[in-house]
C-alpha cells in the first residue's frame, strides 16, 4: 500500500473488488482441483481490507495498521470494535479462525490432509455484514461510499 495516497475510501473499495471477485468465481465453479483455494484466499483478503478500512477512516495510518495489526483479522475487529463497530457472533468466529489457524496462507499453498475451514456462505455473509456496518461507518464520516 503507498502510505500517503491509500485513504480509507480506497480500502473499501479495494475491499469491494477482492469481495465481488470472490462471488464470481464462487458461482463460476471452475473444474480445478483445488477451485476452493483461490475463492476463499479473495474472501479473506476482502475481510481484511474492510477492516483495515474502518481503522484508517479513524486515523489509524497505515504503518501504524502494519506494524500494530499486521494480518490479524481478530486485532483488526477488536480495534474496530473501540470505534463502535459490532460485530454478530459469526463475523467474530471467522476473524478468530483466519487469525487463529493457518487458514489465509493455506489458501495461498498447497496443504494436503483434513482441516476445517468456514464455509463460502459464512464468509460471504461476514463479507456482507462488515461491508454495512463499515461503509455506513465511512459514510458517517463525510466517505461517498457507493454500494454497489
Amino acid at each position: 500500500m503507498a502510505d500517503q495516497q491509500t485513504t480509507p475510501l480506497g480500502l473499501f473499495n479495494y475491499a469491494e473488488s477482492y469481495w465481488q471477485s470472490a462471488v464470481a468465481l464462487q458461482k463460476a465453479r471452475v473444474q480445478a482441483t483445488h477451485a476452493a483455494s483461490p475463492v476463499l484466499f479473495l474472501y479473506y483478503h476482502a475481510v481484511e481490507l474492510y477492516l483495515k478500512a474502518c481503522l484508517h477512516g479513524n486515523g489509524i495510518s497505515i504503518p501504524e495498521l502494519r506494524k500494530n495489526f499486521g494480518h490479524s483479522a481478530l486485532k483488526l475487529a477488536v480495534e474496530a470494535q473501540r470505534y463502535g463497530i459490532q460485530f454478530d457472533e459469526e463475523d467474530m468466529e471467522v476473524f478468530s479462525y483466519m487469525t487463529d489457524t493457518d487458514a489465509v496462507i493455506d489458501s495461498r499453498y498447497l496443504r494436503t490432509g483434513y482441516f476445517n475451514r468456514p464455509t463460502h456462505e459464512a464468509l460471504d455473509r461476514t463479507c456482507q455484514s462488515i461491508r454495512q456496518l463499515i461503509g455506513t461507518a465511512l459514510k458517517k464520516k463525510g466517505y461517498s461510499v457507493h454500494w454497489i
